[in-house]
Protein backbone atom coordinates (compact mmCIF):
# COMPACT_ATOMS: atom_id res chain seq x y z
CA UNK A 1 0.00 0.00 0.00
CA UNK A 2 2.98 2.36 0.30
CA UNK A 3 2.65 3.24 -3.38
CA UNK A 4 -0.75 4.79 -2.61
CA UNK A 5 0.25 6.50 0.63
CA UNK A 6 -0.95 9.93 -0.50
CA UNK A 7 -4.32 8.48 -1.53
CA UNK A 8 -4.75 6.76 1.80
CA UNK A 9 -4.04 10.02 3.62
CA UNK A 10 -7.20 11.47 2.06
CA UNK A 11 -10.21 11.07 4.33
CA UNK A 12 -12.41 10.51 1.26
CA UNK A 13 -10.33 7.47 0.19
CA UNK A 14 -8.37 5.90 3.04
CA UNK A 15 -7.43 2.22 3.14
CA UNK A 16 -10.96 1.04 2.34
CA UNK A 17 -11.21 3.27 -0.71
CA UNK A 18 -7.86 2.06 -1.98
CA UNK A 19 -9.03 -1.53 -1.60
CA UNK A 20 -12.13 -0.69 -3.61
CA UNK A 21 -9.91 0.63 -6.38
CA UNK A 22 -7.82 -2.54 -6.31
CA UNK A 23 -10.95 -4.69 -6.55
CA UNK A 24 -12.49 -2.70 -9.42
CA UNK A 25 -12.66 -3.58 -13.10
CA UNK A 26 -13.00 -0.65 -15.48
CA UNK A 27 -13.47 -0.73 -19.25
CA UNK A 28 -11.94 2.14 -21.22
CA UNK A 29 -13.28 2.32 -24.77
CA UNK A 30 -10.76 4.23 -26.85
CA UNK A 31 -7.04 4.61 -26.19
CA UNK A 32 -6.61 7.99 -27.86
CA UNK A 33 -6.57 11.62 -26.77
CA UNK A 34 -9.01 11.18 -23.88
CA UNK A 35 -8.10 7.56 -23.25
CA UNK A 36 -4.41 8.34 -22.66
CA UNK A 37 -4.86 10.46 -19.49
CA UNK A 38 -7.72 8.23 -18.31
CA UNK A 39 -5.59 5.09 -18.61
CA UNK A 40 -2.52 6.55 -16.92
CA UNK A 41 -4.66 7.97 -14.12
CA UNK A 42 -6.45 4.68 -13.47
CA UNK A 43 -3.16 2.81 -13.45
CA UNK A 44 -1.54 5.30 -11.09
CA UNK A 45 -4.58 5.13 -8.79
CA UNK A 46 -4.24 1.36 -8.51
CA UNK A 47 -7.42 0.25 -10.29
CA UNK A 48 -7.02 -3.53 -10.21
CA UNK A 49 -8.21 -4.46 -13.71
CA UNK A 50 -8.33 -2.17 -16.73
CA UNK A 51 -9.88 -3.43 -19.97
CA UNK A 52 -8.78 -1.42 -23.03
CA UNK A 53 -11.05 -1.68 -26.08
CA UNK A 54 -9.75 -0.13 -29.31
CA UNK A 55 -9.50 -1.42 -32.87
CA UNK A 56 -7.29 1.36 -34.29
CA UNK A 57 -3.54 1.53 -34.83
CA UNK A 58 -1.34 4.44 -33.75
CA UNK A 59 -0.60 7.08 -36.42
CA UNK A 60 1.76 10.04 -36.54
CA UNK A 61 -1.19 12.47 -36.52
CA UNK A 62 -2.29 11.04 -33.15
CA UNK A 63 0.83 12.04 -31.29
CA UNK A 64 -0.07 15.68 -30.56
CA UNK A 65 -2.64 14.48 -28.02
CA UNK A 66 -2.41 10.70 -27.55
CA UNK A 67 0.66 10.72 -25.32
CA UNK A 68 0.38 7.09 -24.33
CA UNK A 69 1.74 6.25 -27.81
CA UNK A 70 5.31 7.01 -28.90
CA UNK A 71 6.90 7.40 -32.34
CA UNK A 72 8.04 3.79 -32.20
CA UNK A 73 4.42 2.67 -31.73
CA UNK A 74 3.23 3.95 -35.11
CA UNK A 75 1.44 1.06 -36.81
CA UNK A 76 0.83 -0.86 -33.56
CA UNK A 77 -2.69 -1.54 -32.26
CA UNK A 78 -3.43 1.24 -29.77
CA UNK A 79 -4.74 -1.20 -27.17
CA UNK A 80 -1.46 -3.13 -27.19
CA UNK A 81 0.67 0.03 -27.24
CA UNK A 82 -1.24 1.38 -24.23
CA UNK A 83 -0.94 -1.88 -22.33
CA UNK A 84 2.86 -1.90 -22.80
CA UNK A 85 3.09 1.47 -21.04
CA UNK A 86 0.66 0.68 -18.23
CA UNK A 87 2.20 -2.63 -17.15
CA UNK A 88 5.63 -0.97 -17.03
CA UNK A 89 4.16 1.89 -15.02
CA UNK A 90 2.32 -0.32 -12.52
CA UNK A 91 3.27 -4.01 -12.63
CA UNK A 92 0.68 -5.01 -10.01
CA UNK A 93 -2.47 -4.18 -11.98
CA UNK A 94 -4.06 -6.39 -14.65
CA UNK A 95 -4.49 -4.89 -18.12
CA UNK A 96 -6.77 -6.66 -20.61
CA UNK A 97 -6.83 -5.72 -24.27
CA UNK A 98 -9.54 -6.07 -26.90
CA UNK A 99 -8.26 -5.22 -30.37
CA UNK A 100 -11.60 -5.04 -32.11
CA UNK A 101 -14.31 -2.51 -32.84
CA UNK A 102 -17.07 -2.25 -30.27
CA UNK A 103 -20.35 -2.93 -32.10
CA UNK A 104 -23.91 -4.12 -31.55
CA UNK A 105 -22.91 -7.79 -31.71
CA UNK A 106 -20.18 -7.69 -29.05
CA UNK A 107 -20.76 -4.63 -26.83
CA UNK A 108 -22.82 -6.34 -24.17
CA UNK A 109 -20.39 -9.24 -23.78
CA UNK A 110 -17.36 -6.91 -23.62
CA UNK A 111 -18.80 -4.49 -21.07
CA UNK A 112 -21.08 -6.58 -18.86
CA UNK A 113 -18.34 -7.84 -16.52
CA UNK A 114 -17.12 -4.32 -15.64
CA UNK A 115 -17.92 -2.14 -12.63
CA UNK A 116 -17.56 1.07 -14.62
CA UNK A 117 -17.24 2.03 -18.29
CA UNK A 118 -15.39 5.11 -19.53
CA UNK A 119 -16.21 6.18 -23.08
CA UNK A 120 -13.27 7.92 -24.77
CA UNK A 121 -14.48 7.51 -28.35
CA UNK A 122 -14.80 10.15 -31.04
CA UNK A 123 -18.20 9.39 -32.60
CA UNK A 124 -21.81 9.66 -31.45
CA UNK A 125 -22.87 6.28 -32.83
CA UNK A 126 -20.51 4.41 -30.52
CA UNK A 127 -21.34 6.71 -27.59
CA UNK A 128 -25.03 5.90 -27.98
CA UNK A 129 -24.27 2.18 -28.17
CA UNK A 130 -22.13 2.26 -25.01
CA UNK A 131 -24.81 4.29 -23.21
CA UNK A 132 -27.52 1.80 -24.15
CA UNK A 133 -25.51 -1.19 -22.93
CA UNK A 134 -24.64 0.54 -19.66
CA UNK A 135 -28.28 1.42 -18.97
CA UNK A 136 -29.44 -2.11 -19.77
CA UNK A 137 -26.69 -3.71 -17.66
CA UNK A 138 -26.93 -1.15 -14.82
CA UNK A 139 -23.28 -0.10 -15.22
CA UNK A 140 -22.12 3.42 -14.38
CA UNK A 141 -20.80 5.29 -17.43
CA UNK A 142 -18.48 8.26 -17.76
CA UNK A 143 -18.41 9.85 -21.21
CA UNK A 144 -16.29 12.70 -22.49
CA UNK A 145 -15.83 14.72 -25.64
CA UNK A 146 -13.31 17.25 -26.94
CA UNK A 147 -13.31 19.81 -29.75
CA UNK A 148 -10.70 22.51 -30.07
CA UNK A 149 -10.16 24.02 -26.62
CA UNK A 150 -13.52 22.81 -25.27
CA UNK A 151 -15.10 19.62 -24.06
CA UNK A 152 -17.49 17.99 -21.64
CA UNK A 153 -17.64 15.26 -19.02
CA UNK A 154 -20.91 13.37 -18.48
CA UNK A 155 -21.53 10.91 -15.64
CA UNK A 156 -24.42 8.49 -16.12
CA UNK A 157 -25.81 6.74 -13.04
CA UNK A 158 -28.47 4.30 -14.33
CA UNK A 159 -31.83 4.92 -12.70
CA UNK A 160 -30.62 8.17 -11.10
CA UNK A 161 -29.18 10.61 -13.61
CA UNK A 162 -29.94 11.51 -17.23
CA UNK A 163 -28.28 9.20 -19.74
CA UNK A 164 -26.29 10.16 -22.84
CA UNK A 165 -29.41 9.84 -25.02
CA UNK A 166 -31.26 12.31 -22.77
CA UNK A 167 -28.61 14.93 -23.49
CA UNK A 168 -27.36 14.27 -27.03
CA UNK A 169 -29.24 13.42 -30.21
CA UNK A 170 -28.00 11.02 -32.84
CA UNK A 171 -26.00 12.63 -35.63
CA UNK A 172 -22.75 12.67 -37.50
CA UNK A 173 -19.56 13.75 -35.75
CA UNK A 174 -17.56 16.43 -37.56
CA UNK A 175 -13.77 16.25 -37.46
CA UNK A 176 -12.21 19.23 -35.71
CA UNK A 177 -8.88 20.48 -34.46
CA UNK A 178 -7.91 19.45 -30.94
CA UNK A 179 -5.49 21.07 -28.51
CA UNK A 180 -3.54 18.14 -27.12
CA UNK A 181 -3.23 19.65 -23.64
CA UNK A 182 -7.00 20.27 -23.54
CA UNK A 183 -7.64 16.60 -24.23
CA UNK A 184 -5.33 15.85 -21.30
CA UNK A 185 -7.33 18.15 -19.01
CA UNK A 186 -10.70 16.66 -19.93
CA UNK A 187 -9.44 13.07 -19.79
CA UNK A 188 -7.98 13.76 -16.34
CA UNK A 189 -11.32 15.12 -15.14
CA UNK A 190 -13.01 11.97 -16.44
CA UNK A 191 -10.55 9.91 -14.41
CA UNK A 192 -11.25 12.00 -11.29
CA UNK A 193 -14.97 11.24 -11.66
CA UNK A 194 -14.22 7.54 -12.10
CA UNK A 195 -12.06 7.38 -8.98
CA UNK A 196 -14.67 9.25 -6.94
CA UNK A 197 -17.34 6.77 -7.98
CA UNK A 198 -15.18 3.71 -7.33
CA UNK A 199 -14.28 4.80 -3.79
CA UNK A 200 -17.88 5.79 -2.98
CA UNK A 201 -17.82 9.59 -3.13
CA UNK A 202 -21.35 10.81 -4.06
CA UNK A 203 -21.83 12.44 -7.47
CA UNK A 204 -24.35 15.30 -7.51
CA UNK A 205 -23.51 17.06 -10.80
CA UNK A 206 -23.75 14.96 -13.92
CA UNK A 207 -22.68 17.13 -16.87
CA UNK A 208 -19.83 19.65 -16.97
CA UNK A 209 -18.66 21.92 -19.77
CA UNK A 210 -14.93 22.68 -19.82
CA UNK A 211 -13.45 25.67 -21.69
CA UNK A 212 -9.67 25.65 -21.42
CA UNK A 213 -9.34 28.81 -23.53
CA UNK A 214 -11.41 30.83 -21.05
CA UNK A 215 -10.29 28.69 -18.09
CA UNK A 216 -13.84 27.76 -17.06
CA UNK A 217 -15.50 24.60 -15.76
CA UNK A 218 -19.27 24.98 -15.68
CA UNK A 219 -21.93 22.49 -14.53
CA UNK A 220 -24.82 22.14 -16.99
CA UNK A 221 -28.39 21.56 -15.82
CA UNK A 222 -29.17 17.97 -16.76
CA UNK A 223 -32.51 16.23 -16.34
CA UNK A 224 -33.86 12.86 -17.39
CA UNK A 225 -36.23 12.87 -20.37
CA UNK A 226 -39.45 11.01 -19.59
CA UNK A 227 -39.69 9.98 -23.24
CA UNK A 228 -36.03 8.94 -23.58
CA UNK A 229 -35.98 5.70 -25.62
CA UNK A 230 -33.05 4.38 -23.57
CA UNK A 231 -33.64 5.31 -19.93
CA UNK A 232 -37.17 6.76 -19.90
CA UNK A 233 -38.57 3.71 -18.18
CA UNK A 234 -36.04 3.69 -15.34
Amino acid sequence: MSRYERHIMLAEIGVEGQRRLADAKVAVVGAGGLGAPVLYSLASAGVGTIKIIDSDTAELTNLNRQFIHFEGDIGKPKAMSAKEKLVRYNSVICVETVVKELNHSNAQALLADCDLVISCVDNKQTRHLINSVCINENIILIDGGISGFEGYVLTVLPGVSPCYACMFAHGEETKSGVLGAAAGVIGSLMAVEAIKILVGIPITRYLHYIDTLGFRVRPIAAEKRANCPVCGGF
